[in-house]
């Protein structure tokens, strides 16, 4: 129900567990107590090859796990593919493993919860076969998910969540990812059992994909003050953490990042996911579909087309809609009693574009490797057809040609 409605009907419901948060420098250490808190003997860690690689992320890791660390799995990537979680499923049955700790983007996020997923199921080669016919990975009604803590190295807030894309095939390779259909996985039992949020593991990832998944964070908080899913509680955290990654963006790009602000920048992006993802709702829309829409044919990370897209696909909105703009005027700081809804709307989306900019990503497509206008239609369609279209505010309901209007826009 939105609480946008002024009749007697107004009211929400608010259906959320998100697990625990701990957010510190050094917090990995508490990872081995995490573990023993829950009783879990054990958990494979289950990240990519580069960050698996990295000594400075996996030395705290492991030091924390101490003689809890059952192994390393280390063959996520960005295609998230049901292969990778089988296999990863299989290495959790065949040792007996207890828990997972899934380390990075949100790549090894998501594998890891269909690991989770898969091993809910007493024959997880039948559960994946199953996964390939329905379109989504399933959780067995009656059993048990592997749980997940969390360690995210970047800031695109894929955490506090209980659903995961992925990549549908079995395939190890010869396939390209735009021949390989999407499916999802959803289900309450795997919002991640406890996240840390450790700042140096921050500082070891590469600038450019630490700013890009930050645009990624960012734009959650920016949705969810008008997605039509919105309510009091994800109103008030969105106001916050667009008020601290405001302020703590800017450091980002540093090679030698201030400490204060790169933590207001974590606390930030995991207001600005708190909520976002409830059981049978998410309350991210329309920026994110657009990202979507680059999602497959181009090397490009989705933080940086939302940093390219958002203030155009702002406009649009606000052109359209009211969008909720004093209130993001307001956690911009931009309000003022003297400007109208047009010059409102205007400051919101120069706000949101000085962010990007603080964060060095690119302002135009045409920026984008590959990329031609002539394939605008094609991508104004994916963005039309993206499921996350459904959280778009109130009255605003896009046609392919006002979609292809705003790529225009920020060519």
């Amino acid at each position: 129900m939105t609480t946008d409605t002024r009749g007697s009907e107004r009211g929400f419901t608010f259906d959320y567990d998100p697990g625990e948060l701990r957010c510190a420098r050094g917090s990995t250490a508490d990872l081995g107590a995490v573990l023993a808190e829950r009783n879990l003997d054990d958990a494979l860690v289950v990240t990519g090859s580069n960050v698996g690689a990295n000594r400075d992320v996996m030395g705290p890791i492991e030091a924390g796990l101490g003689d809890r660390l059952a192994g390393v799995f280390d063959e996520t990537t960005p295609a998230k593919s049901l292969r990778t979680g089988l296999d990863g499923a299989r290495r959790v049955r065949e040792d007996g493993i207890d828990a997972l700790v899934a380390v990075g983007s949100g790549s090894s996020l998501d594998v890891a919860k269909v690991i989770s997923a898969l091993t809910s199921h007493e024959d997880v080669d039948a559960a994946a076969e199953r996964a390939l016919e329905s379109g989504a990975v399933a959780v067995a009604p009656d059993g048990e998910p592997t749980p997940v803590v969390a360690v995210p190295t970047t800031l695109a807030g894929a955490d506090l969540s209980v659903i995961a894309g992925v990549g549908l095939t079995l395939e190890s390779a010869g396939r390209s990812d735009r021949e390989i259909p999407n499916g999802s996985v959803g289900d309450r039992r795997l919002m991640p059992t406890a996240l840390c949020y450790d700042p140096a593991l921050f500082e070891t990832t590469p600038r450019s994909v630490l700013c890009a998944s930050a645009m990624n964070g960012f734009d959650k908080a920016v949705e969810c003050l008008y997605s039509r899913y919105r309510t009091p509680v994800t109103d008030g955290t969105a106001m916050r953490a667009l008020s601290l990654m405001q302020s703590g963006f800017g450091t980002l790009p540093d090679e030698s990042m201030d400490p204060d602000r790169l933590y207001d920048a974590v606390s930030g992006v995991v207001l600005a996911q708190y909520g976002i993802s409830t059981p049978g709702t998410y309350r991210a829309s329309v920026v994110h579909a657009f990202g979507h829409g680059f999602s497959h044919d181009y090397d490009v990370h989705q933080g940086t087309v939302h940093g390219i897209l958002a203030p155009h696909v702002l406009r649009y909105v606000f052109d359209h809609v009211n969008g909720r703009r004093d209130l993001l005027a307001e956690a911009f700081g931009v309000a003022g009693a003297d400007a109208g809804d047009a010059e409102t709307a205007e400051r919101v989306a120069d706000a949101v574009a000085a962010v990007s900019d603080d964060l060095e990503l690119p302002s135009r497509l045409r920026a984008i490797e590959g990329l031609s206008r002539d394939e605008f239609p094609a991508i104004a369609e994916a963005i039309r057809e993206d499921s996350l279209m459904e959280g778009a505010p109130e009255g605003l309901d896009p046609s392919t040609a006002e979609i292809e209007a705003v790529l225009d826009a920020a060519w």
